[in-house]
């Protein structure tokens, strides 16, 4: 039920094959593990050929037999400059100019390709405009892995009981995912944009300025890496926000919820309000056609109107309000300032309104959503309440 079967990855390839053929590319070689999990089903030290026209043809550098389950024909590869040769061999005529994922891919690779003739053109938009739009597939695996995240979301309130430090917390809830099979890892798009499985927030260690793109990410315990916990003490008064992306079978539920204990301050409960308010906004007016921009530019209005700093990050925050998930944290859309880009049926979004209080700490919520053609759809049914833990 969680790997895609050879009807969904041929369904697909003949989208790409498609896409390829209007933008007169004439075949494209995926490299990237994310992209030839997307349309091979496989990661593993490979490269896929799909051509815009004709069977597609996957050559791999894994040890050991060659795989004798797939749908299409397989052959091993050494050196880049066997590529030509197995096309050779299925009687493909030297390939003109062929799609390759720009993004994903190291210099030095591209200019081995090169070296043996061949000509590319960057078709990474391409294959992310395609995978931005799930497949009902894709939206059952989200599904229930949004149904396991919740068991462990109902388990903060227990956790909190114990621990005394974010990394405490951050160790027993991460160590919980694991045990239930979270797979350990989350993929992200985006040039050195880096993230560990979960991102816990306590006190004013929570306004620093993310080093990535991101509202939010804390200072870490190391300039090697700024994000996450750096040991503040779990005490009342202070907001502990929890950024979790779970990822059970290879498709990311990103979520975001505040924990205090006993009271909450004002400002907090001024700031979570609002932020639900324009969740809550953002929930009615997202559906097919609406252009991404628009709902960003509603949601910075509320923002301002408000007067609660730190919207969507301290010092300026980011200027958006909401991205795709799916096979990486950060798929497209982007529900951002100024995109042009409209919402279609299938796409999933991570809504995710934040703000930064000085002295006190990050405050927000996210959920996950569906976009159905009558609007969004949570793919998650846990309480968009802040949760007051009594200790």
């Amino acid at each position: 039920m969680f790997t895609p079967s050879v009807e969904e990855l041929e369904k697909r390839l003949k989208i790409l094959q498609d896409n390829l053929q209007k933008e007169e590319i004439t075949g494209a070689l995926i490299l990237s593990n994310v992209n030839l999990y997307y349309y091979s089903g496989l990661i593993e030290p490979a490269c896929f050929f799909v051509p815009a026209t004709g069977y597609a043809v996957y050559l791999t550098r894994k040890r050991g037999p060659l795989p004798t389950d797939l749908p299409w024909p397989v052959r091993r590869f050494k050196r880049w400059g066997d590529i030509i040769e197995v096309l050779q061999e299925f009687n493909y005529p030297a390939p003109g100019m062929l799609g390759l994922e720009y993004e994903k891919i190291p210099a030095s690779v591209y200019l081995k390709l090169k070296e043996i003739g061949l000509e590319f053109s960057d078709v990474t938009l391409l294959i992310r405009n395609q995978r931005a739009v799930k497949s009902k597939w894709e939206i059952s695996v989200l599904r229930e892995t949004a149904v396991r995240d919740k068991v462990l979301w109902e388990m903060v309130p227990e956790l909190l009981q114990k621990a005394k430090t974010d990394h405490e917390l951050a160790g027993m809830f991460e160590g919980e995912a694991r045990r239930r099979g979270h797979a350990g890892i989350l993929r992200l798009h985006g040039f050195n944009q880096e993230m560990s499985l979960t991102c816990i927030l306590v006190d004013e260690k929570g306004n620093v300025p993310s080093s990535y793109d991101a509202p939010l990410s804390g200072a870490g315990v190391s300039p090697a890496f700024p994000f996450g916990p750096s040991g503040a003490k779990l005490e009342q008064g202070k907001p502990i926000l929890i950024d979790f992306g779970g990822c059970y079978f290879g498709y990311v539920v990103d979520q975001t919820r505040i924990f205090m204990f006993n009271t909450v301050p004002p400002e907090v409960k001024k700031a979570y309000d609002t932020a639900v308010h324009i969740l809550k906004d953002l929930e009615k007016m997202a559906k097919p056609g609406v252009v991404c921009g628009e709902l960003y530019d509603h949601a910075h209005k509320i923002a301002s109107e408000s007067g609660i700093p730190g919207f969507m990050g301290s010092h300026g925050g980011v200027s958006f309000i909401g991205h795709g998930v799916g096979l990486e944290i950060d798929e497209l859309p982007v529900l951002a300032r100024g995109s042009q880009q409209r919402l279609q049926a299938g796409m999933v979004l991570a809504i995710e309104p934040k703000f930064t209080l000085p002295g006190i700490g990050a405050v927000g919520l996210e959920t996950s959503y569906e976009v159905t053609q009558n609007g969004l759809v949570s793919l998650s049914t846990l309480t968009d309440e802040l949760v007051v833990v009594e200790k």
